[in-house]
């Protein structure tokens, strides 16, 4: 049901911060004019400009909008900006992040790390703790939850529009429920992946890069098991899973917040062309799509972190240890 209450898209009249929701229309738009135009040919560093003032403009919007929600959504909902809004400017921070780092490298005359398993630790932690700011900056900066209810069902994240959630065994039942689906989970989507990839004649994209000796292996499992792990569920679960729950229901919940986690990892997959690059990013889509319905029913459960991150954890480790042992 549309709510009438709320101003439109272009429209001033009735916002609460009118001054930063123009501002973050105007950065964003032109963010993502110079976007377009440097990676049409205009230059990268054009195409870099772009991405920051579409970053600038999609903290203003987050801002603005959790503004409005404190206004027009009651108690027990969700009283923060919107959860498309914290995905991109996450993303788009994410990206910046990464972009800085490859410079440093580069600079450094380390390019050639970025391929490495060193490398994409280097790139993971940045976009990870990009991404905890940005949440830090437009979620629990706005006044919208806690951290605490970010991490383990309290009363602020478990209205009683949610089903109550189940807390037995605590913490030590939430790793067991991680640690207990990750197999199971894994053997239903490699079943998936293999009947997808075997109708399209396409394969998914390697997540991880080859390792060669011990730290690579390590720095393998660092990635995989925690560094990911940690900062995808505050975003997806933590944050866009329980945003989409607070306003709408656990089962709207449960899907949106998997198809925004699958499509996120469509985001930095290439090809030889527009059409291979779009197919294996398809590919890439449906094969993480049923870890992120897991990941977010086992988080509407338990409603805890711990039990995400200890799936997911689990579920990239075993991926590690398969291909290691292959």
């Amino acid at each position: 049901m549309t709510d009438l209450s709320r101003p439109g898209l272009l429209q001033l009249a009735g916002r609460e911060a009118p001054a930063l929701y123009l501002i973050g229309l105007l950065f964003a738009v032109l963010g993502a004019g110079a976007l377009v135009a440097g990676i049409a040919g205009a230059g990268v560093g054009l195409a870099i400009l772009g991405l920051f003032f579409v970053g600038i403009g999609g903290i203003a919007l987050a801002g603005a909008s959790a503004l409005q929600r404190r206004v027009d959504t009651p108690d027990g909902g969700w009283r923060g900006p919107g959860p498309l809004a914290i995905f991109w400017t996450a993303i788009t921070w994410a990206l910046l992040a990464q972009i800085l780092i490859a410079a440093l490298l580069s600079a450094l005359g380390a390019a050639a790390t970025l391929t490495t398993p060193l490398g994409t630790l280097a790139l993971a932690t940045a976009s990870n703790l990009a991404t905890v700011l940005i949440i830090a900056l437009v979620v629990v900066g706005s006044g919208a939850v806690r951290w605490r209810d970010l991490v383990l069902a309290t009363p602020a994240a478990s209205p009683s529009t949610l089903p109550p959630p189940d807390r037995r065994g605590g913490l030590a039942g939430d790793l067991f429920w991680g640690m207990a689906l990750a197999l199971p989970i894994l053997s239903a989507a490699g079943v998936f992946a293999t009947l997808v990839m075997n109708g399209t004649g396409l394969s998914a994209p390697a997540v991880l890069p080859a390792t060669l000796n011990a730290v690579d292996l390590a720095a393998n499992v660092l990635t995989a098991g925690l560094i990911a792990p940690i900062g995808e569920e505050l975003l997806y679960r933590g944050v866009i899973a329980q945003a989409w729950a607070r306003q709408s229901s656990a089962r709207r919940a449960i899907l949106f917040s998997a198809i925004v986690f699958a499509f996120a990892h469509t985001l930095t997959v290439g090809g030889t062309s527009v059409g291979d690059a779009a197919g294996v990013a398809a590919v890439a889509f449906v094969v993480r799509l049923p870890l992120g319905i897991a990941l977010g029913w086992l988080w509407m459960r338990r409603r805890s972190l711990l039990a995400a991150i200890a799936l997911h954890s689990a579920y990239n480790l075993s991926i590690v240890a398969i291909v290691t042992l292959s």
